[in-house]
């Protein structure tokens, strides 16, 4: 079968599907929030971490095998999943469905950008790995997404504003934007935060 080169995938792509995702403009602009997810802190080879606050999991390979199959069962081939840092082995990168755009984590080596500012909806994002980092006192938006945290912060921190993406509190798999957007809306029904999804 003829493959057609990449520069010709790429075009179509961005014509055809990629702009009624997400616009790359400043702040980026999600059309479809249904096809773009968040995620944070696969930790992708780090058996340290099994131990750290991943007791569920046997060894290392069980809990690949979780991350990589939680996520491409719901990510499609196009969609595109905002990854909030410390994703660990780059190896890992090629078994992931989807159009990846990653955040610098602390545990990453690679100088990808640190933050976003993400418009959906009415609303104003911040998608972030560390919340609490010196990056985020500017930001004057309405929620931050962030991960780096893992179990140490809610899921839904209401007071502050927050949505916490860390893979241990999102049940290992990646959120959608939509699902984001209506929890945020309900959030104003709840009378303390959420621990988990």
């Amino acid at each position: 079968m003829y493959r057609f080169p990449q520069k010709i995938r790429h075009f179509f792509y961005k014509t055809f599907i990629g702009n009624r995702i997400i616009k790359f403009e400043n702040p980026i602009k999600v059309i479809n929030g249904d096809r773009v997810w968040f995620i944070s802190d696969m930790h992708f080879g780090h058996r340290n971490i099994i131990n750290w606050c991943r007791p569920e999991f046997k060894n290392i390979k069980i809990m690949h095998q979780r991350l990589i199959s939680n996520w491409n069962y719901h990510i499609g081939h196009y969609d595109r999943v905002f990854c909030l840092g410390d994703f660990g082995d780059f190896r890992y990168f090629k078994k992931l469905n989807g159009k990846i755009t990653l955040a610098k984590g602390n545990h990453d080596n690679k100088q990808w950008n640190k933050q976003f500012i993400i418009q959906y909806r009415d609303m104003k994002f911040l998608a972030i790995h560390d919340p609490d980092s010196r990056d985020t006192r500017w930001f004057d938006g309405d929620w931050i997404i962030h991960g780096h945290t893992h179990i140490n912060s809610p899921f839904v921190d209401i007071y502050r504003k927050r949505i916490n993406v860390s893979v241990e509190v999102i049940n290992y798999t990646p959120i959608s934007m939509e699902e984001i957007y209506t929890i945020i809306q309900e959030s104003k029904n709840y009378g303390d935060n959420r621990q988990s999804l």
